[in-house]
């Protein structure tokens, strides 16, 4: 029968359910539903086209009977040949509906009646048994029309999609159907010698309007991929939605089918856009030089816990060092005193007399005069390093000294600082303190950079933009340079049509460059970082493996000081073994004299 092989196409499809689109004899409407039941499948049916215009939210079934002098196809909108739908119809002939007015991303397939030897599968149900039931694939191109191309088969076996492959590639070959590209213009005017599509594709200023190049380049790599033919179309503002000049507008109305510019994900441009590919993090918000920022711990921060405390044991031993080896009362109870003394690199006059006692002092020499050499090196640059001083919110920002001023973007103007934002206080608290009092707030970003570098002005810009400029700033300006995000980084994308017949096959395209690296290549391209602060290079405290091969050092010092401490002691008390004989023989050699004398 053909309702297993309904059935399997349906659980190939993954469909929720199946609506069957018919008119006719309720009867065999209910013995249909009850049928599909019985193979694990659930049914309505309805011949009013109303019950394809709810939004489902998972794939849905549709099984059409086309026969002939039938109208209720014609009823059916645009809208209901999305991917949403996996439209099966059973009868012979493609119907005239599809032709021209059908999505791209429209599933349709056709199973035949003539192999099933029926006129009607729902009025007969005597239909011939055949071993295989052939399904084709009804692939719709908005120019060329509808073909036919075979691409299952069921059998008593199950379900196969032979050409499945076939099926996919054909559907990424748009034959050179143009698309369009909506572009805002940005910084784009009468003084570049060239059109805009020369303009977006220019890399010799990758600063200037870099994320619309970067998204417009992406965009063109996708329809190249689909084998489209794109069309830049020009506009003048990016999200504003009145008007026919805004990009937004035109992939919001399906007038354009893909952005040449990025937007951010937003909850109300989620009802009228659909997202095709994170492509740029987007950060703005205003930068200004500060002033240095003085620390209460300087003297502490150059050396870790674990530093001082080396140096600590260091000092405690080599004291006890110096006293062990120390030769007078004096040398002993100055010990400790000559260690600090020559840790503090002060004079310390005490050398000891003993050989021993003047290698520690050597070695503590040696040590002090290397600690002193990290902690000096570690100390300045520390300072260099020291964080810079100044507002980190635009509440603070609204406080402080600094003058206001910023690029002229439509968005900008459009989303922060022309309109009033009644849930963003600190926005509205900025501009009540700085812009009622200002004029000239919006600059070009060479002004603006100009007034940054005076140390006076807080510039607002898409950092992107200003990066490249910062080479008028000096090495300790740049590393004293302090941001305020009004758009923290976030990612951004290129859009679409909310459910458009193209959202899917854009999708697939921009996966295809994320797989082969090219949006990495083209982020490399067109995102600058910013200048390194060459102060902050030369920054790092010293660690206990710094010091890890002084201590070694101090350490075989020690050790040879006390071994050379040994000798001294032996010989030592050699010579006074030696001392105490041969005064004991001349005493002998003097008794006997005065014996013989007497």
């Amino acid at each position: 029968m053909i309702i297993p092989a309904v059935a399997a196409f349906f659980k190939y499809k993954i469909v929720s359910s199946i609506i069957i689109f018919t008119c006719g004899n309720e009867f065999e409407q209910i013995r249909l539903v009850r049928q599909l039941s019985l193979q694990g499948m659930r049914a309505t049916v309805s011949c009013d086209p109303g019950i394809l215009n709810e939004e489902h939210k998972t794939l849905q079934g549709v099984l059409y009977f086309n026969r002939p002098n039938d109208t209720l196809l014609d009823e059916t909108s645009w809208e209901h040949f999305s991917m949403w739908y996996k439209w099966l119809i059973i009868g012979n002939e493609v119907p005239s509906r599809l032709n021209h007015t059908t999505r791209y991303d429209a599933d349709i397939t056709l199973l035949g009646l003539r192999q099933l030897g029926a006129i009607d599968a729902i009025d007969n149900s005597s239909v011939a048994y055949h071993e295989s039931i052939l399904f084709e694939d009804l692939y719709v191109h908005l120019r060329d029309g509808v073909s036919r191309h075979p691409w299952a088969v069921w059998t008593p076996a199950g379900f196969q999609p032979l050409y499945e492959l076939e099926r996919i590639r054909r559907r990424h070959d748009l034959k050179r159907y143009t698309m369009r590209i909506p572009t805002p213009v940005g910084h784009y005017d009468d003084s570049y010698e060239g059109t805009f599509a020369d303009y977006v594709m220019d890399n010799s200023q990758p600063g200037r309007d870099s994320a619309i190049r970067c998204g417009y380049g992406t965009s063109s790599l996708i329809l190249e991929w689909l084998q489209a033919k794109e069309v830049i179309l020009q506009m003048e503002q990016w999200s504003t939605d009145a008007g026919n000049k805004s990009m937004f507008t035109r992939l919001a109305q399906g007038t354009s089918e893909l952005s040449g510019g990025i937007l951010r994900m937003q909850h109300k441009r989620l009802l009228k856009l659909d997202y095709v590919i994170p492509l740029w993090i987007f950060k703005v918000g205003f930068t200004y030089v500060a002033e240095r920022e003085s620390s209460s711990n300087m003297f502490v921060i150059p050396f870790t816990g674990t530093t001082w405390a080396a140096c600590a044991v260091v000092t405690l031993v080599l004291a006890i060092a110096q006293r062990a080896t120390a030769k007078q009362e004096s040398e002993k109870e100055g010990a400790f005193v000559a260690v600090m003394a020559t840790w503090l690199q002060q004079d310390a006059s005490a050398v000891p007399e003993g050989a021993s006692g003047r290698i520690t002092f050597m070695a503590l020499s040696i040590c002090s005069m290397l600690v002193y050499a990290y902690y000096s090196s570690a100390i300045v640059s520390a300072l260099m390093s020291a964080g810079s001083s100044g507002p980190t919110t635009l509440r603070a920002l609204g406080d402080s000294r600094y003058r206001l001023a910023s690029e002229d973007y439509e968005w900008i103007r459009a989303q922060m600082f022309d309109v009033y934002i009644p849930n963003w206080p600190e926005m509205e608290y900025l501009k009540r303190k700085k812009l009622q009092s200002m004029a000239n707030f919006y600059l070009d970003w060479q002004a603006g950079m100009q007034l940054v570098k005076s140390g006076t002005t807080a510039y607002h810009a898409e950092y992107n933009h200003v990066y490249p400029l910062m080479s008028v700033l000096s090495d300790d300006q740049v590393c004293k340079l302090q941001y305020v995000d009004t758009v923290p980084p976030i990612m951004s994308w290129l859009v679409t049509t909310r459910r458009g017949q193209w959202t899917n096959l854009l999708r697939i395209g921009g996966d295809w460059l994320h797989e082969t690296g090219l949006v990495k290549r083209m982020l490399s391209r067109w995102q600058l970082k910013p200048p390194p602060c060459r102060a902050a290079l030369l920054a790092e405290r010293v660690s206990y493996g710094d010091v890890a091969p002084l201590i070694i050092l101090t350490v075989v010092g020690l050790l040879t000081s006390v071994a050379v401490l040994f000798v001294e002691r032996a010989v030592a008390k050699w010579r006074a073994k030696k001392t105490d004989k041969s005064s004991s023989d001349k005493i002998q050699d003097e008794e006997i004299i005065d014996t013989v004398m007497s």
